[in-house]
């Protein structure tokens, strides 16, 4: 009776052995098309030998002044969605630059992994800004984790950017807690009751769990974070971020029709996080403080994130306020595309008044 009890479980943990392998070797299969160059598409070769997608609406009586658009993510790209709704920026005078983040989009996928760092984004701004523009100061809009991308930026260097438009921007890092463990912004910003927003933040952290990916996208990320080397390629692992996308944008918006369809740009491995939020990184929060230039934020009533993380970037930048949209999500332009547009144009064509 051992023997075969001891039989039974060999043949069970081979077997187990055998579906892992299957799970782990067995490619992803997208069911999402890769993000293919629009006829508006082209790239900047940047100074590592990697190149940037970016799109450039242009006006016909462009300002001094450029605006550069920051997507969110980590992994995120440009969405078709995004140039439409600034395309109307163009009409006040601004040529508006948007681009996909090194690791994302159609820009390259650089090895290893973690070359693609935080810090490694808020250079490739600086380096956008200076040398592939030429740009001596810009409009900054940046979107949730572009937010906080474009907010380091700004507070490094506050002679280059003009106005800062932080779009549902990403909790300012490291976050700051309690001796007991309690998220200090919680207790520093009360939420205003009169803005009666509607929590989705559940929802969205269910659809964006780790358990939403495929076994062999889980080993990869895991890899990249552990050894800096990649597992699955590139292309499976964006397959397997663009699923999970389908899914949890509908967390993103207020009324569910809003959803626009994914456009395959995800890059996983930049979404990982695998140098995104390290150990030592750095606090901007003094440089912040003194940052001298203009900053709206902006904020929608069926956002995942909360009130508290959007009002420690009004308490910091002295010259900024906080905008309240209602029924509009985490994207806001896909429920208020023209509320979003009129409340960024009147932000920097107040600029424009100002300086004539």
């Amino acid at each position: 009776m051992a023997q075969r009890i001891r039989k039974g479980l060999t043949l069970l943990i081979l077997f187990a052995l055998a579906a892992l392998l299957t799970a782990l070797f067995k490619p992803i299969t997208p069911t999402v098309a890769p993000i293919q160059p629009r006829a508006s598409t082209q790239y900047w070769e940047m100074a590592g030998g990697y190149r940037i997608a970016y799109t450039v609406i242009e006006s016909n009586q462009p300002e001094a002044i450029p605006v550069i658009y920051l997507h969110g993510g980590p992994g995120g790209y440009i969405h078709s969605s995004i140039i439409e709704t600034l395309r109307g920026l163009a009409d006040d005078g601004f040529d508006v630059y948007l681009y996909d983040q090194s690791g994302t989009g159609l820009s390259d996928r650089r090895s290893p992994p973690k070359v693609t760092s935080f810090a490694a984004h808020v250079a490739d701004l600086k380096e956008i800004v200076a040398e592939q523009i030429g740009a001596k100061q810009v409009h900054v809009i940046g979107h949730s984790a572009g937010g906080l991308i474009a907010a380091h930026f700004a507070s490094a260097n506050p002679d280059r950017v003009a106005r800062l438009v932080l779009s549902a921007p990403a909790i300012i890092e490291p976050m700051q807690f309690t001796d007991d463990g309690r998220w200090l912004n919680e207790q520093r910003f009360a939420t205003p009751a009169a803005l009666n927003f509607i929590d989705v933040a559940d929802g969205y952290a269910e659809a964006t769990g780790i358990g939403q990916l495929p076994l062999r996208a889980i080993a990869s990320i895991a890899i990249a974070q552990l050894f800096n080397v990649r597992f699955a390629p590139d292309i499976e692992v964006d397959a397997a971020l663009n699923t999970m996308a389908s899914g949890f944008t509908r967390y993103m918006v207020c009324y569910p029709d809003k959803v626009q369809p994914e456009e395959g740009g995800g890059g996983a491995y930049s979404r990982t996080g695998a140098n995104f939020f390290p150990d030592d990184f750095d606090d901007h929060r003094d440089k912040m403080r003194v940052a001298p230039m203009p900053v709206l934020v902006l904020h929608g009533q069926c956002d995942f994130l909360p009130y508290a993380g959007m009002a420690e970037y009004v308490d910091l930048f002295p010259n900024a306020r906080y905008q309240f949209l209602p029924a509009a999500g985490h994207v806001l332009w896909w429920d208020q595309p023209a509320a979003y547009l009129r409340t960024i144009r009147t932000f920097l064509v107040a600029d424009r008044e100002q300086n004539r």
